[in-house]
């Protein structure tokens, strides 16, 4: 079944950098790709990420009870794997190489932060999202350091919340900026409402906007959280109107490589494409982020 699944999500992309199976003997993908004066590293943050059982943690059990702000040491380890050294080998060779392109962009799975504190509905607090590649945090720090070099915008999606952070490691702000792209059908609607939780935090960006800033997130990671697309309680019967309104939409960016720029859109599910409104963003969007805000020279405030 894996095999099927790799064959038909992954077989219009370049040949992989090393195709050598996992010791398992599953396929591998990952690669790089210069297209338009821009290179996107693919990766894989889902096939050698270690399993919660490692750690004898059940998946939407473990944590219950914990304060919101606790950060418990007993849910990292040193060697555990978010990326595996073969793919952390890569990137470390792709973000040195700048041979026939301008801009550098990531491709994986989902974000690595955990920017969610509900699901599926926005009064069931669940504290750890295993599912985010915020956890394994070491080797989730690990990866940003190396592809902090890169100066790569990291585009994500999967836990089906639009977000734009932006990577904190040895400091708030110090890393790459991850657009993690609302889902297209949101099926399992969660929320990013630290505030509701009191978890604290720091320098709001400018815009105001509730629920951004500054925050650690349940595995002690630093993440700025700069805008969310947080959904409805939706009650439609009409599916259209409830993927809507559970926060479903797609991204768009927008890369200028000789401005090295990203402009990055996200819109909601029902976008009235031939007369749309900044209604038809979620709000905090759209954000022009600098290349070299990719490695901590920020200017977005």
């Amino acid at each position: 079944m894996l095999e099927v699944v790799h064959r038909t999500h992954t077989a219009h992309h370049p040949d992989p950098i090393d195709p050598r199976p996992s010791e398992r003997g599953i396929s591998v993908y990952y690669t790089d790709l210069v297209y338009g004066n821009v290179s996107f590293a693919i990766i894989a943050d889902r096939h050698w990420k270690s399993g919660p059982e490692r750690l004898d943690i059940i998946v939407g059990e473990t944590g219950d009870g914990e304060a919101p702000t606790y950060i418990n040491p007993e849910y990292d380890s040193p060697d555990l794997q978010l990326l595996g050294q073969r793919q952390e080998d890569f990137l470390r060779q792709w973000g040195q190489d700048w041979r026939g392109h301008e801009l550098k962009a990531v491709l994986s799975q989902t974000v690595f932060a955990g920017i969610s504190t509900h699901q599926p509905l926005p009064d069931r607090y669940l504290k750890y999202d295993f599912d985010s590649s915020g956890w394994p945090a070491s080797a989730r720090n690990r990866a940003i350091d190396i592809m902090r070099e890169s100066k790569a915008l990291h585009i994500c999606g999967d836990t089906h919340l639009g977000t734009l952070s932006q990577y904190g490691v040895h400091e708030q702000r110090d890393s790459n900026w991850a657009f993690c792209t609302p889902a297209i059908a949101a099926g399992w609607p969660r929320w990013w409402r630290p505030d509701d939780l009191g978890l604290p935090y720091q320098h709001r960006p400018s815009h105001g906007l509730a629920q951004t800033g500054e925050y650690l997130d349940s595995f002690g990671n630093k993440i700025y959280v700069y805008a969310v697309g947080n959904p409805l309680v939706s009650k439609a019967e009409n599916r259209y109107i409830e993927a809507h309104e559970k926060g479903s939409g797609f991204g768009f960016i927008t890369f200028d490589t000789d401005a090295k720029t990203y402009t990055i859109e996200a819109f909601r599910f029902l976008v009235d494409a031939a007369n749309a409104s900044q209604d038809d963003q979620f709000s905090g969007w759209p954000v022009t982020i600098h290349q070299q805000e990719n490695m901590g020279k920020n200017r977005l405030s």
